[in-house]
């Protein structure tokens, strides 16, 4: 079998003025509350620094890069022959036009490394783990093959959903964001059923149907904006949105249409908001004037509430 060999693409950008960063709009389809943020006017928005740069980097590699200096690096990989796309050579001149980009081959097997990261990890009654370590017979196994780009259970959003669902009566449930499908999945162990996984990346959505896979479960996933008016979303006891503050702004908009009779399948009994900064919560919930708060998580960064509607 012939090993594919990749380059490592590292973009370093001149870090923007305070002001300059609070300005720039964010991609409005941004569901990653993991993403590089600053704090500018707005204290709730969470921004990409460098909005163009990550346009064209997620045009370019769909699967993901990585992120450091607080936002103005930026690294991604592609495999060798896929800088000779049609795409590609535009797209690598335009990044090279914002700042320095650094070109430097990868050593073999370097993109098996990062499994000795990814380690199974205990939440509650839920075993976490990746394919290739062992289930455990005591617990509920959630098996999640990550890939270059997926979540594997580590981000403290992600633990706080896997944790509250644990509190709640099994019934059906709804998961926005789902990403690699982890709370889908964990949601079909702890009895909810039937589950849908809902998330606006469809490279996310390929990885799931992968991981329903390794797990031999069948939540129904789909492809699109859960929070945009006309997309159809099937009515649970229970919707999960890990998904960051401004997409959670705009599905509250959705279910005030649902409080008007336009959107009735948006009224579950629980709702849990997640991928917020601490500081993001009120506005969150205030965004959902018919629940109120029973719960919440936050590690002194990252907040998930639980709200439950008000009979």
């Amino acid at each position: 079998m012939t090993r594919i060999e990749y380059t490592r693409y590292t973009l370093r950008l001149e870090p923007t003025a305070r002001a300059a960063r609070s300005s720039e709009a964010p991609p409005e389809d941004d569901w990653s509350g993991a993403a590089a943020h600053e704090r500018g006017a707005d204290p709730a928005a969470l921004d990409y620094l460098h909005p163009e740069a990550v346009a064209i980097i997620s045009a370019l590699q769909p699967a993901g890069w990585q992120e450091a200096d607080g936002g103005d690096t930026l690294t991604f990989w592609l495999a060798d022959g896929e800088e000779a796309g049609e795409a590609a050579g535009p797209a690598l001149a335009r990044l090279g036009a914002l700042g320095a980009l650094e070109v430097s081959r990868e050593r073999p097997g370097w993109e098996d490394a990062w499994r000795r990261f990814h380690k199974p990890r205990v939440v509650g009654r839920l075993y976490v783990r990746p394919p290739w370590y062992p289930a455990r017979a005591d617990l509920l196994d959630v098996v999640v093959e990550a890939g270059l780009a997926f979540g594997t259970g580590g981000h403290a959003s992600t633990r706080q959903c896997l944790e509250e669902i644990q509190t709640i009566s099994p019934g059906p449930l709804l998961d926005l964001g789902s990403g690699s499908g982890i709370v889908s999945f964990a949601a079909l162990r702890l009895g909810f059923v039937p589950v849908w996984g809902v998330d606006i990346d469809p490279v996310a959505v390929h990885a799931a149907a992968g991981n329903a896979a390794l797990n031999e479960l069948s939540p129904t996933f789909l492809v699109g904006d859960a929070t945009a008016p006309g997309y159809a979303l099937p009515a649970a006891d229970t919707v999960v949105a890990n998904i960051a503050l401004k997409p959670i702004l705009r599905l509250g908009r959705r279910f005030a249409l649902g409080a008007d009779g336009g959107a009735p399948e948006l009224r579950p009994a629980h709702l849990l908001l997640a991928g917020l900064l601490v500081e993001q919560g009120e506005q969150a919930a205030a965004a959902f004037p018919d629940y109120v708060a029973a719960s919440r998580r936050d590690d002194g960064t990252w907040l998930m509430l639980h709200l439950t509607r008000v009979p």
